[in-house]
């Protein structure tokens, strides 16, 4: 099996440049909050630093414990970095920060160091707003007895996230070829009489068995595949049977090693399309690749938004905002709700994101899934999603031994 690991050097290269990016910005440090326990949702930005994860679930606040599943890197400009996690059995030879503090209350132990590295009372740059919960802000307060100097400083690490390394390439490359097959024994699994539980089932046997660790599948069939996915949980319908000439559309993502895959296919029960479902099969496909066809360095996202609004429009099908592919009166609302075209991919689902006006820019070896569902009323939707990882002059997609269309 291939070596898979990012070596500490990368780690510490990584902290270097986040400091200097502090320090021009004027911080005597970053306070980098991350939140675990059950997915890579928010613990990116620690993972990416030191290459600590802690699986402990969130819990509530009790008088043992507070910020369970959290962990915080304190990173002075001009002293060596902290590291406050949750858990004492945390693998010490893989977490590549020398100082590394468990505590059952992590807040307080957050404010500890903050006082101890005279840093309570200066100007500090926050990474993490969406996962550093407000309880958890007042216990450091508390804790310190003032009030912290804290600006929001996530862009920082969103900047140094955006462009892979070589080692990242590689972990991602891999996660593409699992994410493949992954996708493969769930559409070959697609059959009359099953389950979308028992397809999904199937898939994620395997996926584990590679590595992976599965954040979602999204799934909708039949008279459901106007819908994104099953509302509930699992997202996925567990009892409805599938039936001959049922439209079915699969969203999967999560990591292998870490880094993402985030792939989409559709197909029909029976392989045998009818002309109008062809034509909805067809859609996604076509859009994503006409997006596609453009993505190089110095396009912007927006750009990328445009060419797939103008697809749809030039294809017959409503804009993206009033609902996908014209749908709106079939009850699909997936325009409004992700009014999108896709986004990054690396220790999570990352920005910037293909929607209208972004103006960031594309930029060689990053990676973008291009995503898009089409449908018609009465019809249903199909969705479809690839991933790209931006070269010179184009993209590569990583993806694309998958087969585009499960069906005849």
């Amino acid at each position: 099996m291939q070596n898979l690991e990012i070596l500490p050097q990368e780690f510490a290269e990584r902290r270097k440049k986040a400091v200097a990016a502090a320090n021009k910005r004027g911080f005597a440090a970053l306070l980098i909050w991350s939140r675990g326990g059950t997915t890579l949702d928010y613990y990116g930005d620690v993972l990416y630093l030191t290459n600590h994860y802690s699986p402990f679930p969130p819990t509530s606040e009790s008088k043992q414990w507070a910020g369970r599943s959290c962990s915080a890197l304190i990173l002075p400009i001009e002293d060596d970095p902290v590291l406050v996690v949750d858990l004492p059995d945390y693998p010490k030879e893989k977490v590549y920060v020398d100082d590394v503090r468990p505590t059952l209350t992590v807040p307080q132990a957050v404010a500890k160091v903050l006082r101890e590295k005279g840093l309570d009372k200066v100007r500090l740059g926050l990474v993490g707003r969406e996962c550093l919960l407000l309880r958890s802000y007042h216990l450091i307060e508390e804790t310190l007895g003032h009030s912290l100097q804290v600006e929001l400083a996530d862009d920082i690490l969103q900047t140094l996230r955006m462009v892979k390394s070589g080692n990242e390439i590689r972990i991602i490359k891999h996660a593409a070829v699992v994410g493949v097959e992954w996708m493969r024994v769930m559409m070959e699994a697609v059959q009359e009489g099953r389950t979308e539980g028992d397809f999904v089932g199937e898939g994620l046997r395997y996926f584990a068995s590679q590595g992976g660790f599965q954040y979602d599948v999204d799934v909708a069939s039949g008279p459901n595949s106007s819908r994104m996915e099953r509302i509930g949980i699992p997202s996925w319908d567990f009892r409805r049977k599938l039936k001959y000439g049922d439209i079915v559309h699969v969203d999967a993502w999560g990591p292998v090693e870490y880094y993402y895959v985030d792939l989409a296919r559709s197909t029909i029960v029976g392989r045998k399309p009818s002309n109008t479902q062809r034509e909805v099969l067809e859609a996604p496909v076509g859009l994503v690749e006409s997006i596609i066809e453009i993505i190089k360095p110095g396009i912007t996202f927006g750009d990328l938004y445009q060419r797939g609004v103008t697809w749809l429009v030039e294809n017959g099908f409503a804009p993206h905002r009033s609902g996908i592919g014209g749908m709106k009166t079939a009850g699909t609302e997936f325009g409004e709700l992700f009014p999108a075209f896709g986004h990054c991919v690396g220790l999570g689902i990352e920005p910037p994101w293909i929607i209208e006006g972004e103006p960031s820019i594309v930029q060689e070896n990053m990676i973008i899934a291009v995503e898009a569902g089409v449908g018609r009323p009465d019809v249903g939707m199909a969705c479809f999603e690839q991933n790209m990882l931006v070269t010179p002059n184009g993209c590569e997609v990583l993806t694309d031994a998958c087969p585009k269309r499960w069906w005849d």
